[in-house]
């Protein structure tokens, strides 16, 4: 990797501790560890770009700012590509699928939540700068608007916190593949701004311990509203991996770092 590579800007750092709702929430948290860098696990699987637009394909070969991640000649190949997503695309969404499928049999309503975090503002990205958080429903199509409206009505009015929906971002890959309001599947995107939670947007991005907390409360407070959206009943929190089994949830919410 290049210089600019190995810093890793791009990445959703530390938003393991943002989400950490174990405690409080009854839910499926899927979570993949590869760093987006190596595959992201947001983008179509055949998405193999290696053009201008390649810091938004499957495996970026530039940050979202447009410098290069690899040093010259380094790029990976199609074949690279393949491999990367045959080992980590695949088997996460494999378990989303197979989680849906599970929690479909029991419930009639599902929402599925993809949550990443993101640099306040990136050149050429989003000049503007980021609201403290960013819904995004495929303007609508991947959600109830009912829900949609439920989800960001939990961060207005708290002070400091921002929202847009269906801006900057009206959902990836991933809420754009599984939300199927009228099969009962409710997809949404969440695109946390890093100022939110950390110190510093910069190496190396050490987490503020405050403004975790404070996320945390407000996120709990967020998603306890969908749980009673969907019907929810008590339960045990699972955290998932790729080959990981689970129990009984009602809220199924998806982290892709």
């Amino acid at each position: 990797m290049s210089a600019t590579g190995r810093l890793q800007t791009d990445m959703s750092w530390h938003l393991d501790q943002v989400f950490d709702l174990a405690a409080a929430l009854d839910a499926t948290v899927i979570t993949t560890t590869v760093s987006k860098l190596v595959v992201d696990v947001d983008r179509a699987p055949d998405d193999y770009s290696t053009s201008e637009d390649s810091a938004t394909s499957v495996c970026p070969t530039l940050t979202l700012d447009g410098k290069k991640i690899y040093k010259y000649e380094e790029e990976p190949g199609p074949t690279e590509q393949e491999q990367r997503v045959l080992l980590f695309h695949d088997p996460f969404h494999k378990a989303i699928r197979s989680e849906l499928t599970r929690l479909k049999t029991m419930h009639k309503k599902v929402a599925l939540f993809d949550c990443q975090s993101m640099r306040s503002r990136i050149k050429g990205f989003c000049d503007r700068g980021l609201p403290m958080i960013s819904l995004g429903t495929d303007e609508g199509q991947s959600c109830d608007k009912d829900l949609k409206v439920l989800f960001a009505e939990s961060f207005t009015g708290v002070t400091g916190f921002s929202i847009g929906v269906d801006d900057l971002f009206t959902g990836g890959y991933i809420t754009r593949t599984y939300g199927a309001p009228k099969q009962g599947v409710h997809a949404m995107t969440v695109v946390v701004a890093q100022r939110a939670y950390l110190r510093h947007e910069t190496p190396p991005f050490e987490p503020d311990k405050v403004r975790v907390t404070r996320l945390n409360a407000t996120m709990t407070g967020a998603f306890s509203k969908v749980i009673d959206w969907v019907g929810g009943e008590s339960g045990v929190q699972a955290d998932v991996d790729t080959d990981a089994g689970v129990e009984d949830e009602d809220l199924f919410a998806v982290e892709a770092s």
